[in-house]
């Protein structure tokens, strides 16, 4: 059977109602395009950003999704200084349209990292980039946010080989100015560190990653962000031991947190595990083990706002990579994994959303006879649709970097690159779920 019947097949029935309604995808840009982004408000506005390579410099774009028309920006808009080594960009975006866009940029030896930010409501960017931090060495694992309000939160890794830190900065919205200088977050690390962050609708926020230090062997560390003293936890709080790898986090906006990460074992087997943080108590769990196997790659974990939460992540199975799901729910997860992809072949990359009613989307990409395609399905609250839905045509482009954000009033917004490193597409489609 072809590919394309077979995907016929599943999604035959009824995709409005297990996937919601999507429009026609959009290509945004093309050429040497790196990975993209996006964000989606609570009125279905979306803005993607991603970074373009020319002959001589690289930058910083991003195009605008306006709900009321139906459209996207004609020509995608540079958001860096030019004449720059732009790129990594990360989006943050609150439910109001209030937005941010933060990047890294290389200048030989000097890294830095550059924030540009959208004056409140008045559609307006503020006329040139701020530069957060500059200093010798490399950027790891940027990461940025935003409140309800309007403040934003910024983490990334900073160093040179033998000597790397986590830094934060924060941008506040009633003295509308970013902190003076970075805040580091624990101790200087000889490799190089990979911080999560995640930050509620009220602004606190949760920091976590993983180190090594001196006579304490691998460690989970977290810092909690008090967004009423304005200030991060001085000492960060030890939430696992353990090597991780694929770290991920999410928090809910009532204190609770969960961390996932992949630990390798012997003989190449290797171990998911997660931490619960327990908003009243402030107190993580003893880490819990959700399954074990062989190549278990990039999970992700998302929470909505009553506490539950969605893991997903790929494993091989029957010498196949598949997509695989558990739910927290009640303070405990589910004791056997839901596979949301049968015998579709290959799955690829993948990315999670949950709003904070409760609902879910998975994306990712599929491959079989040697095309691959973008595919979507959605969690309705009680259980995951019976069918994926098929974005777009299989081609046989390969496609990279995944991503779909889902807002609570349950407007998505999907983007994926596809093609190779000298010649792709930014691809974007946006729906009602």
């Amino acid at each position: 059977m072809s590919l394309r019947s077979l995907l016929n097949r599943l999604t035959a029935s009824k995709p409005k109602t297990s996937a919601g309604t999507w429009g026609a995808p959009r290509v945004l840009d093309r050429g040497r395009v790196g990975r993209p982004q996006i964000a989606v408000d609570d009125q279905g506005n979306a803005i993607a950003a991603w970074h373009h390579r020319g002959q001589a410099d690289e930058g910083v774009y991003i195009c605008r999704y306006y709900a009321d028309q139906r459209g996207w920006d004609v020509v995608p808009r540079r958001l860096d200084s030019a004449r720059t080594q732009a790129h990594a960009p990360e989006i943050a975006m609150n439910v109001r349209g209030e937005m941010a866009v933060v990047w890294q940029e290389q200048e030989g030896t000097q890294a830095k990292i550059c924030a540009r930010h959208m004056l409140g409501s008045a559609e307006t960017w503020v006329p040139y980039p701020l530069t957060l931090q500059s200093l010798p060495g490399e950027v790891h694992s940027l990461h940025t946010a935003m409140d309800l309000a309007g403040n934003i939160h910024a983490v990334w890794c900073l160093g040179q080989p033998g000597s790397y830190r986590v830094y934060a900065c924060g941008y506040q919205a009633e003295e509308g100015g970013w902190d003076a200088q970075p805040t580091s977050l624990g101790d200087p690390s000889p490799d190089p560190l990979f911080p999560q962050l995640a930050v509620d609708r009220s602004g606190q926020g949760l920091v976590v990653w993983g180190s090594e230090a001196p006579g304490s062997g691998h460690r989970i560390l977290a810092c909690h962000y008090d967004a009423g003293g304005r200030c991060w936890s001085d000492r960060p709080t030890l939430v696992a031991k353990g090597r991780a790898t694929y770290l991920r986090m999410a928090q809910d906006g009532r204190g609770n947190a969960i961390v996932l990460w992949v630990e390798d074992g012997d003989a190449g087997i290797q171990s998911l595990h997660a931490s619960h943080l327990d908003g009243k108590t402030v107190e993580w769990a003893p880490a819990l083990r959700l399954t074990t196997g062989r190549a278990i790659l990039w999970p992700q974990v998302g929470l909505d706002g009553q506490g539950r939460a969605h893991a997903v992540w790929r494993q091989e199975a029957a010498g196949a990579m598949k997509l695989f799901t558990k739910r927290f729910a009640g303070g405990r997860w589910e004791e056997h994994r839901t596979p949301l992809v049968e015998n579709l072949g290959q799955s690829r990359a993948h990315a999670l959303s949950v709003n904070a009613q409760g609902h879910a989307l998975v994306i990712w990409s599929q491959i079989q006879e040697a095309q691959s395609s973008i595919c979507l399905r959605r969690f309705d609250g009680t259980t995951w649709g019976p069918n994926p839905l098929l974005l777009g045509t299989p081609s046989r482009k390969e496609v990279q970097d995944p991503g779909a954000v889902l807002s609570p009033r349950g407007h998505v917004a999907a983007i994926w690159r596809q093609g190779d490193a000298g010649d792709a597409v930014i691809v974007s489609a946006v729906g009602q779920a």
